[in-house]
């Protein structure tokens, strides 16, 4: 393949492969919904803070929220350690990749994350300090709110490029890797499910018994206010999902398609079906209550983002399967060849102070065998492609050694040897040649 094959580090996993996919799924899960929370939360509360310049309650509804999204946040960080360490165990040469070719932004990632979490912090219990300062305060809620939004599309433009590493020559950066296919799609798709998630949390949140006396708002019946208010969002970003969805498998490189990917889509996607209906239902009603099939919109869409983690792991695994082989292949290629340059050493060792049987050969044991493998790409390319792209040239090679530099994207650049004569140079490149 084309794209930059990486050796892989030769240590045994901690734990049986299948075993980490699964924690890997369910981890990852458990994290989003919490980030889901968190950057919905953040949203509507800076909705109801503005809707309530006009209408009071819904100042008294977004400090609520804003509650909410501290805990959630710390969750979210919290959750999101297990599934950052075992994508790293389970795709180490990719996700490194992919970090370091979006390394500037994605250390920035740990600065922005402080950043809104203070500021976080500032709108929430400074909340009355700026009573008389809305302007200020919004401005506050809407720049943690714009750090919530952007920090999760540094994550997903890393985890995309991790996913096709043809495209890892070309990237120069993070605004080039978020630019590739899929990304903004992806991104338009996770930000509707944010809203989902969380306006479903807030039609339970403020249908609870307590929340009326919690709040002191000034009529009991703006609470159905707020609750309509929070299914017709809901009912809106399931629709964004439903059409955000199909865009992005429309988008989505061939190469991590099966029969198996799609079925789990359309398993997925048709778990929703119900939950429409019965959300339609409640905002048609004049009057409805929490109960009336909101426990079977939950079981729908707690299913549906089952099968769809599920699915999102299968794609990675079909897209990842050729590059994950060839990295196989070429460490397997790489050990042999530094167990047989080891074993050449040696034996070079036992013969040094005899002159060689070949001229040449005791100085190539001695400072190229470790890179060079007679028929195996290892950290250099093998004697035979030497051999052919030298043929009967073996100045070639003296003048090649003497003033090395890197031919290959995927091998690391040549070291000088100085420390070489002209002869000894010239006797390695004839028994290169010559084997």
């Amino acid at each position: 393949m084309t794209a930059p094959i990486p050796r892989d580090i030769p240590l045994p996993l901690p734990a049986p492969e299948g075993f980490l996919e699964v924690l890997l799924i369910a981890a990852f899960l458990v994290h989003i919904i919490f980030v889901h929370l968190m950057l919905g939360g953040s949203l509507f509360s800076l909705v109801c803070q503005i809707k309530g310049l006009k209408t009071p309650d819904y100042e008294k509804l977004a400090y609520r929220i804003m509650q909410t999204v501290t805990v959630n946040k710390s969750l979210a960080v919290v959750m999101g350690v297990a599934p950052l360490l075992i994508i790293n165990t389970l795709y180490a040469p990719q996700f490194y990749a992919s970090s370091a070719l979006i390394g500037d932004m994605w250390m920035a990632v740990i600065p922005m994350v402080t950043l809104a979490f203070l500021l976080a912090y500032l709108h929430k219990f400074w909340w009355h300090h700026f009573i008389n300062i809305p302007e200020l305060h919004i401005g506050i809620a809407a720049l943690e709110t714009g750090l919530f939004l952007f920090i999760p599309l540094i994550f997903m433009t890393n985890v995309n490029l991790m996913l096709f590493p043809e495209y890892w020559s070309e990237v120069k950066g993070f605004f080039s890797a978020m630019l590739l296919p899929n990304v903004l799609q992806r991104y338009l798709h996770f930000l509707s499910a944010s809203i989902l998630f969380t306006a479903l949390f807030l039609v339970w949140w403020t249908g609870r018994k307590t929340f009326q006396q919690e709040a002191h708002f000034s009529e009991s019946r703006i609470i159905i206010s707020m609750r309509r208010f929070f299914y017709a969002f809901a009912f809106g970003a399931t629709i964004l999902q439903i059409l955000t969805g199909l865009i992005v498998l429309a988008s989505l490189p061939a190469q991590g398609m099966s029969w198996h990917f799609i079925m789990l889509l359309i398993l997925g996607g048709s778990s929703a079906l119900p939950a429409i209906w019965w959300m339609w239902q409640n905002l048609t009603r004049s009057t409805y209550l929490i109960d009336d099939n909101f426990k079977q919109i939950i079981a729908c869409f707690a299913f549906a983002t089952l099968i769809m983690g599920i699915a999102r792991h299968d794609y990675r695994e079909n897209a990842l399967a050729d590059h994950k082989a060839a990295i196989v292949e070429k460490t397997a290629n790489y050990m042999a060849a530094v167990k047989k340059a080891g074993e050449q050493a040696q034996q070079a060792a036992k013969t040094q102070e005899s002159p060689a049987s070949v001229p040449g050969e005791s100085a190539f044991n001695q400072n190229c065998a470790a890179c060079h493998h007679a028929t195996l790409p290892t950290v250099g390319p093998a004697l035979q492609e030497i051999k052919a792209l030298y043929a009967d040239n073996p100045s070639g090679i003296v003048a090649w050694t003497k003033a090395p530099g890197k031919k290959r994207p995927d091998s690391m650049t040549m070291p000088g040897f100085a420390q070489l004569s002209d002869a000894q140079l010239t006797a390695i490149s004839q028994y290169i040649l010559s084997h």
